[in-house]
Order: C-alpha cells, then sequence, then structure tokens
C-alpha cells in the first residue's frame, strides 16, 4: 500500500452521498475515523455529507457514535478534530442546482489551504434508485477542475445482465473507468496478497495449483446473523446470490484461479482476471442448492426464528438464505475442478474463507489411514485473517500413526500496528488511486454473464427453498452436493452430527483415526442420515 504524506500541496474532498443511511453511520465515517486516527489521511482532508434530510454535524456525530471505535488511543482532542473537518450540505439527487450549492462549498474549505491542486472523491452509500441521478450530476457539477475525480460505488451493481448494462452505461456515461471503484468491503486485501506472495513466489504453489493436483474448491462466506430488519426490503428483493455470489465470492474466484500477471500493476492484474471469469461455464439449476432457515425450536429469543416468522418479512417468500452454487471452468489450468460458492445467514457461526483442497496420495503405506486424506490449503479473513496449510503427520509415540497437523503461514506479526485492511484498507486505496481490488465494470458484466440464466430460473420457477434449522451448519442435502462434486468434509470443521448419525458415519468408515480424520463421503440414502449437520 503506498504511503499518502500527510503534508502533501493538495487538497481533498470526500463526498458521502446518502449520508444519513445506514452504511454511512455504520461503514463508512467508522473508516474514516480509524484513518484519521492512525494519521493516514492527508492534512487537506475534508469530510462533506449530501442527503435529503436535514442533517447537522452535531446530530451525524451522535448518530454515528455507536459504531465508532474510541477505545483505541482514547484521545477526545483528536476525536473533536476529526469533526472539525466534516460539513453537511441538504440537497435533492434530482436538483442541479443543489449539486452547484456542494460545489461551491467544496470550493470554500479547499481555497482556505492555497493549495493549487483540489482532488475530489464521490462515495455512493445510496439506493440503486438514486445512482442514475447522482451520477450524472455530480460528474456535471462537481467534478474538481484542477486535481483528479474518483467515484465509489455500492453494491447492488444490478440485478441480472440486462438491469447492469443500464448501471454500466449511466456509470461509464459519466466517469471513465479509470476514476471508477466498485467497493467490495468483505475483502481482505492482506489475505490475497499474502495469497499472490505464497502462488507466485514459491515453486511449491506455483506447480500445484492447477487440476492436476487440486480436487476441489471450496469458498464459504457464513454468517451466524439472521437477516435484520434494516436490510430485509433489500435482501428479500436481491437474495443471497445476488448479496454474495455476484459480486465478493466471484471476484475472489478470479483472483485465486487467474494466471500470473505480467506485471504487478493493477490494469495487468484486471486483465487476468477478466480472462478467467470468461472461462467460467454457465451453471444450470442441477448446481444449485437454495435453502431457507427456520425456526429451531429451542430458542426462546423471539429475533431467533425462521425467516419468514420476522415481522418485516412477506410470509409467502421464498427468497432464499442459503446457496451453494457448484462453478466450472473451460481453461487448461482448472478444467474437471469444482468450485464451490457456499453463502448463508443464520449458521453456526461467522466465517469467510476458502478452501483449496488437494487430491489425496496414491501411495497407501499406512494400510488405509491415508486413503481418503487430503491436504487443504486455507485462506481465511474472518473472523480472524489466516492462512495455513493442512497436513498429516506422525502421531507422537513408537508406533507408525497419523495425525492431522497445520502449517502456519500467516504474517500478521511481521505486518506492524500500522496496517489497515477491510473497509478502511479499501478506502485508503481509493484515495491512493490503487484499483487492484477493485472490479472493473467489464469484469462484473462477466459475473452477470455467469449468474443470470439460474437468477432468471429462480425468479420464473419459484423453487420451494429447503429448510435448515437457525444455528445449524445448513441443509444436509447441501453437504451432499458438495461431496458429490468432489469435496471432502472434515469432522473438526463441519461435520459435527448428532450421535446417532456420528454412529452410523463411524460404521461406515470402519476406522476413525484421531478428531481430525476427513471422513469418506457417504452415499446412503439422505433418509438414514439427520437433517442436522
Amino acid at each position: 500500500m503506498l504511503p499518502i504524506d500527510p503534508h502533501n500541496e493538495m487538497a481533498y474532498s470526500f463526498v458521502v452521498f446518502g449520508a444519513s443511511g445506514g452504511l454511512a453511520k455504520q461503514k463508512v465515517f467508522p473508516a474514516l475515523w480509524a484513518l484519521y486516527r492512525e494519521h493516514r489521511l492527508p492534512q487537506g482532508f475534508k469530510i462533506f455529507t449530501f442527503c435529503r434530510s436535514h442533517l447537522q454535524t452535531k446530530t451525524l456525530r451522535l448518530q454515528v457514535l455507536p459504531y465508532m471505535d474510541l477505545d483505541r488511543g482514547r484521545d477526545p482532542k483528536k476525536y473533536n478534530l476529526f469533526w472539525t473537518n466534516v460539513h453537511c450540505v441538504q440537497g435533492e439527487y434530482d436538483r442541479p442546482e443543489h449539486y452547484v450549492a456542494l460545489s461551491e462549498a467544496m470550493a470554500r474549505q479547499e481555497a482556505k489551504h492555497g493549495q493549487v491542486q483540489a482532488n475530489r472523491i464521490f462515495y455512493l452509500a445510496l439506493p440503486p434508485i438514486a445512482f442514475d441521478q447522482v451520477t450524472l450530476n455530480a460528474s456535471r457539477k462537481c467534478t474538481s477542475s484542477s486535481g483528479w475525480t474518483r467515484i465509489v460505488v455500492e453494491k447492488p451493481f444490478g440485478r441480472d445482465d440486462v438491469s447492469y448494462r443500464a448501471f454500466q452505461t449511466s456509470l461509464c456515461n459519466s466517469f471513465r473507468e479509470s476514476q471508477i471503484y466498485l467497493m467490495d468491503h468483505l475483502l481482505s486485501r492482506q489475505v490475497m496478497q499474502n495469497f499472490f506472495a505464497l502462488r507466485y513466489s514459491n515453486h511449491l504453489w506455483a506447480e500445484t495449483l492447477n487440476h492436476h493436483h487440486v480436487a476441489a474448491v471450496m469458498i464459504s462466506v457464513k454468517s451466524e446473523l439472521p437477516v435484520s430488519a434494516a436490510r430485509a426490503d433489500y435482501f428479500n428483493h436481491f437474495g443471497i446470490i445476488r448479496d454474495l455470489m455476484t459480486n465478493h465470492m466471484l471476484q475472489v474466484l478470479a483472483m485465486l484461479t487467474m494466471d500470473q500477471p505480467y506485471a504487478n500493476t493493477a490494469d495487468d492484474l484486471r486483465v487476468e482476471r477478466l480472462k478467467v471469469l470468461r472461462q467460467i461455464l454457465t451453471p444450470t439449476m442441477a448446481d444449485v442448492v437454495l435453502a431457507q432457515y427456520r425456526n429451531n425450536g429451542r430458542e426462546a429469543d423471539p429475533a431467533k426464528c425462521g425467516f419468514t416468522e420476522h415481522s418485516f418479512v412477506p410470509k409467502d417468500s421464498f427468497t432464499p438464505t442459503f446457496a451453494l452454487v457448484v462453478l466450472r471452468m473451460n481453461n487448461r489450468r482448472w478444467t474437471g475442478v469444482p468450485f464451490i460458492l457456499r453463502a448463508g445467514q443464520a449458521l453456526n457461526d461467522t466465517k469467510s474463507e476458502v478452501r483449496i483442497q488437494y487430491k489425496p496420495t496414491d501411495c497407501d503405506v499406512f494400510h488405509g489411514e491415508s486413503a481418503d486424506a487430503r491436504n487443504e490449503l486455507v485462506l481465511r479473513s474472518a473472523p480472524t485473517e489466516e492462512l495455513f496449510m493442512r497436513v498429516r503427520l506422525k502421531r507422537y509415540g513408537e508406533d507408525l500413526c497419523l495425525r492431522e497437523s497445520e502449517i502456519n503461514l500467516r504474517v500478521d506479526e511481521r505486518r506492524g500496528s500500522g496496517g489497515v485492511d477491510g473497509y478502511t484498507g479499501s478506502l485508503l486505496n481509493v484515495i491512493q488511486g490503487d484499483q487492484t481490488l477493485f472490479m472493473r465494470t467489464d469484469e462484473q458484466c462477466e459475473i452477470w454473464r455467469i449468474f443470470s440464466p439460474i437468477l432468471s430460473s429462480i425468479e420464473l420457477d419459484r423453487p420451494r427453498p429447503l429448510h435448515y434449522d437457525f444455528g445449524s451448519r445448513g441443509p444436509l442435502q447441501a453437504y451432499r452436493h458438495a461431496e458429490r462434486a468432489g469435496f471432502v468434509f472434515f469432522a473438526s470443521d463441519e461435520w459435527h452430527q448428532s450421535e446417532a448419525t456420528l454412529e452410523y458415519t463411524l460404521k461406515r468408515s470402519k476406522q476413525l483415526i484421531g478428531p481430525h480424520t476427513a471422513l469418506k463421503p457417504i452415499r446412503e440414502p439422505r433418509s438414514k442420515l439427520s437433517s442436522k449437520s
């Protein structure tokens, strides 16, 4: 991440459109405060809010207080200084004259510092209905005449390939590609950069990340929280696939599977990402498992109820809260490898990770103990950032028995205290002009090409989703589907079953070497297994 000189000779105006909404309060302002606290913002940095409601700085300060991290450093004076850089402007999104007033307010603050160059960033924390008006008016009335202008856009990026083309046209008619930043606030810069370093600078991984050695790849984004009232309308309209798979998860998949860029530049990396996205085959409904969480009958908390039992969700909603999609590629490196995307709400834990599962060895010198054993390279970005390799080593003692172990590849201890990541790091990338981890508009177009057919089928046919208990690991059918695709689940991670099911599994696998042994995929009828996994 390139350093920013806090004493440079430029002014920066950061405009938050839709500042009265939840996204701005819960994400944007806490990230800006974190950068200010760590002296990562340039000296001439000013923040402006633009929204339809009459918002004052003192009111906004109270509204965002629950989301601000004030424990670190505990510097009330610095916190007060941060708010002296925030200026509120009221306006209607469809009134060009209100954008003129916003531009004049920015110019007044920029002139106070006497800088020659004034740079402007527009952050769109808006509902889709206001998008066209804001991009058009901001580009015509608010762009900088002496410096650069950039625009940050939050999802959703349309609902399908047709609506996205209108979105793309509106955006690209107002701003150049070099000015556009499609935000993915779930992406961990540190984890992805560590993976790039691991893959492209180490022979072991450079030569084995291909279909000759990799059996399957699973990308998971799990949340233990149910759908909240604040997101209910959005979620019921868009669903889990549009919410996570058509942006964050496909971006991660593209970066995992792309060929090495010609050079370490944003343009070269984006070119390689686009190439691999074009090689992903369009899935069918046979590749999809959809489910919806229900009341597990054990929770006293009324918030932990079924999806359609929430007062803010229609009772007849078929919107899935869990989805598993199997993708495949048509290229020389990854042909035959299943890429399994799994996302869900109200699950047993909150986790965001990638598991690259290697093929088992052919040699069986341990009398069946290693027949189904697979090494895994795990990239985990939440709840903690981790990078480790799952391997099998000898147990302690005289007998030659195997146990599962992990090779820790984390570099957190070498990062130092000044590292930023997540939402904060993404905003810093925008200020620095680093588009490496931001999708290009044509990349997003390919993503919609991949998913639009199954999304259209879901909307037209309205398939009834499967059910899974609130707080469980999701529907058992999803596990079976992943197993049939070629993925093997480990007891230590996923396959915590009821006692009856575990006893049956032990009989089928005949031998359990230890608590971290990989279990064989079970091909028996589903009726014999518990639906709770």
